[in-house]
């Protein structure tokens, strides 16, 4: 602030004042203000237009948030941001796990064994096969062994197949030779004799 006082002062007398007159300026200049983006204070050396940032980096920054903010000021069907609040639907699954815990029995009942597949049957190949088969059946029949109501069925089957081994116009023989059924260290023993007599 200037003030302007008349030359001579201290010569003035009260007698002699007839009017005051004061003048006064007062200026302002700007040394610093802070940056609009980090609020750092930046110095401002008196020419050209005030600072508003401190650095090109934040200037960039605050005119990228004025350009969204005016695309997000925009209508929504323009683009821009709804005002209305988030709304979220939740589906919600419950999950009851049940676990049901018996007294084991007294006695532990054990599971059956597995069972292993039958083998399929295979017919005699060879008369020395079939002549085996007979002979074991003759010796099952002989023993008691067969249900009885086998034995009619497996008589008649036997017949009918003696039939048409024989032929057609063959005679039936008055009385079949019975085969003796002999064990397999019977045969061997019969067998071994047999050489021994050829020597």
């Amino acid at each position: 602030m200037t003030i302007e006082q008349p030359e001579n002062d201290a010569q003035e007398h009260a007698e002699d004042v007839f009017d005051v007159r004061e003048k006064s300026s007062v200026r302002d200049r700007l040394l610093t203000r802070t940056c609009e983006w980090c609020g750092r204070p930046v110095d401002y050396s008196g020419i050209g237009r005030r600072p508003k940032y401190c650095s090109d980096a934040h200037r960039k920054r605050a005119s990228e948030l004025r350009r969204a903010q005016a695309r997000a000021d925009r209508p929504v069907e323009d683009g821009g941001r709804s005002r209305e609040p988030v709304r979220e639907l939740i589906e919600r699954t419950e999950t009851i796990t049940r676990t049901v815990v018996r007294r084991a029995p007294a006695h532990p009942v054990m599971p059956p064994p597995p069972q292993s597949p039958a083998p399929a049957y295979e017919l005699p190949q060879t008369p020395e096969e079939w002549w085996r088969t007979l002979q074991a059946l003759h010796g099952l029949a002989a023993s008691g062994s067969l249900p009885e109501e086998w034995r009619h069925d497996l008589a008649r089957a036997c017949e009918v197949t003696a039939e048409r081994l024989r032929g057609p116009g063959a005679q039936a023989p008055s009385t079949a030779p019975v085969p003796e059924q002999l064990s397999r260290a019977e045969r061997r023993r019969r067998e071994r004799a047999e050489r021994k007599k050829r020597r």
